[in-house]
């Protein structure tokens, strides 16, 4: 079936029975978003507290395998159940999905029943093949199906910046892309092989190459057809909604018409996910069927009038209640409690590429742009003194492959470094420092670490500058969890923020707050700051739609290489915006949350 038939045919059964399919997606998401997430996210801080560990990343495996087994057994049974659990929702999906094709024969304990059995009878190898299938293929249909289980295992956006800025990598890394895209339509048919007719994964994986041959592209099309004709509607909405909020902010009913606006538009979001979920199911169904079986044959099952009319009381009944308690959140939000002003940090000291990163002209020029705090790097030489810069080589700014650890501070300072059409001198810190304090411009201090750095290096760093950074209200963030604890525990006065590039679970630390890659911050990773009374800091927010998005979250602070944009932006979010600027805002939050549901 040509893919625009097969959508047309899609979307009209999903609307003949729309009661049933919202009610499954709508109550599966509640059940993992609002019960499983929590129960994870609470067995994983119980789980380091009784085994005393701190923080989890990839710093730290060592030392987990070392002095903390028990920790990592227990974080892989939670890895397992995570898993299990993502498996269970995918096949009761599946299951609910078919099941109501085929007039709903089955209640939906019944359906369960079937899918806690598809679980007990799954094989080790089921579940490897379950994991690398979401992993690698899953980037494709997130769009279409998502889970906040799953929502982890994502690319951070600064390696892929940094991937990308490379051509041999850009190109590997869009090889990559293609080459899992087109796994992902040739095994399409694995899992409901697997989850439906219990076949072992090997065989579904032989049986799903050999029913996709010839049929890549009908497949993909199916794909990105219904991803582009979603996408459209949802701007669209959204868009009408914006034009007539800009309108009902000139009379006397701009809140009232706002508080309804952003209900609809939480609604509409809503419902799309559903249908998005409902219709990408309906694709993986239909390579399991084959070619004989489309939406218009499935059209002669027909649901029990009785359980339609059900399903869609029940759906109503629970948006009307849903409803009231969003309108109380809508009032907060439009009323402007519900956002964050968070400090602007200028990444490596530039904006929008005014000068070279980590020199004294571009952070004196930035400071005139009056960010609350320049970010900028340090590095430990060869004679145990500090200079200011990112790279441990010297190759990407200057065209020297020297090591910055393995040169004096006098033969780094002589260096003169290259970027966005500028040249500067490499400074030291001291004298970087100093001008800072000149022209009145507070610091955020990263301190870069290498394999030649000296073992006392918190103690000689606070030695040389601590007093002048106290008496600057300078802060200081760090990857490394020795030198952050070192300097809490000996100088606890000095305001220290740890660097953390994955949200795998929320650290307990001396740390006063911590500097977050943007991709998997979450709301309740700041929520546990906050209640620990400590900072977040988001990086790198180079956008207004990642701004809007980091307001919403509630973060203390952005790190951005576009200082002026993201002031402007907050200044607009937070300085008497209009309600139809803030349906806009709230329009990239949704967008944000749907990705996650």
């Amino acid at each position: 079936m040509r893919p625009w038939a097969f959508w047309r045919e899609a979307t009209h059964h999903f609307f003949n029975h729309w009661g049933s399919y919202v009610t499954l997606v709508f109550m599966t998401n509640v059940v993992v978003s609002y019960l499983a997430v929590p129960a994870f996210t609470w067995l994983t801080a119980e789980l380091m507290r009784w085994q005393h560990v701190p923080y989890i990343s990839y710093t730290n495996i060592g030392s987990l395998v070392i002095s903390h087994p028990l920790a990592l057994v227990g974080l892989a049974l939670i890895l397992l159940a995570i898993i299990t659990l993502v498996y269970w929702q995918f096949a009761y999906l599946l299951l609910g999905v078919t099941n109501i094709r085929h007039g709903r024969p089955q209640s939906s304990l019944a359906v369960l029943g079937d899918t806690v059995r598809s679980i007990a009878g799954a094989s080790p190898s089921t579940f490897l093949f379950f994991i690398g299938y979401f992993i690698v293929i899953i980037p494709f249909g997130s769009e279409l199906f998502s889970t906040p289980l799953i929502s982890k295992a994502k690319i951070p956006a600064f390696i892929v910046s940094y991937l990308m800025e490379k051509p041999i990598m850009a190109a590997a890394l869009g090889l990559f892309y293609i080459g899992a895209a087109y796994l992902g339509i040739r095994l399409i048919s694995v899992l409901p092989l697997m989850i439906l007719d219990q076949q072992h994964s090997r065989q579904a994986i032989r049986l799903s190459w050999q029913r996709t041959r010839g049929h890549f592209w009908t497949y993909l099309s199916r794909i990105l057809i219904t991803l582009a004709l979603v996408t459209a509607t949802v701007w669209i909405i959204y868009a009408v909604i914006y034009l007539a909020q800009l309108g009902a902010d000139r009379t006397h009913f701009g809140l009232a018409a706002a508080t309804i606006n952003l209900l609809i538009m939480e609604i509409i979001t809503e419902f799309i996910v559903c249908y998005s979920t409902v219709v990408f199911m309906m694709v993986i169904l239909s390579s399991h069927e084959g070619q004989r079986l489309t939406p218009t044959t499935l059209l002669r099952f027909h649901e029990p009038a009785k359980t339609k009319l059900r399903t869609r009381l029940f759906i109503t009944g629970g948006v009307i209640f849903i409803s009231g308690l969003l309108v109380t959140f809508n009032l907060i939000y439009l009323n402007g409690f519900a956002m964050s002003r968070p400090l602007t940090i200028a990444h490596r000291g530039v904006d929008h590429g005014n000068g070279v990163q980590n020199t004294i002209p571009a952070m004196v020029k930035t400071s005139r742009e009056h960010p609350d705090y320049v970010e900028m790097d340090i590095r430990e030489t060869k004679d145990h003194q500090f200079v200011v810069m990112h790279d441990g080589n010297l190759k990407a700014l200057a065209g020297l492959n020297r090591n910055v650890s393995k040169m004096t501070l006098k033969q780094l300072t002589a260096v003169t470094v290259t970027e966005n059409g500028y040249q500067a001198k490499i400074p030291s810190f001291d004298a970087y420092l100093n001008s800072a304090i000149k022209h009145k411009q507070k610091l955020l201090i990263e301190i870069k670490t290498s394999r030649r750095d000296s073992k006392d290096l918190p103690a000689r760093f606070y030695r040389q500058f601590g007093q002048r950074i106290l008496t600057n209200h300078d802060e200081v963030h760090t990857l490394s969890y020795g030198i952050m604890n070192t300097l809490k525990t000996d100088y606890p006065k000095l305001f220290v923020s740890y660097i953390m590039p994955y949200n795998l679970t929320f650290p307990h630390t001396k740390a006063n707050a911590y500097t977050m890659e943007s991709t998997t911050l979450n709301d309740t990773f700041i929520d546990q700051a906050e209640k620990l009374h400590k900072r977040v800091y988001a990086w790198d927010i180079d956008d207004v739609t990642q701004t809007d998005q980091m307001m919403f979250l509630g973060v203390n602070g952005v790190i951005t290489n576009n200082l002026s944009t993201i002031q402007q932006e907050i200044k607009d979010n937070t300085d008497h915006p209009s309600y139809a600027n803030l349906l806009l805002t709230f329009m990239n939050d949704l967008s944000l949350e749907s990705q996650t549901q």
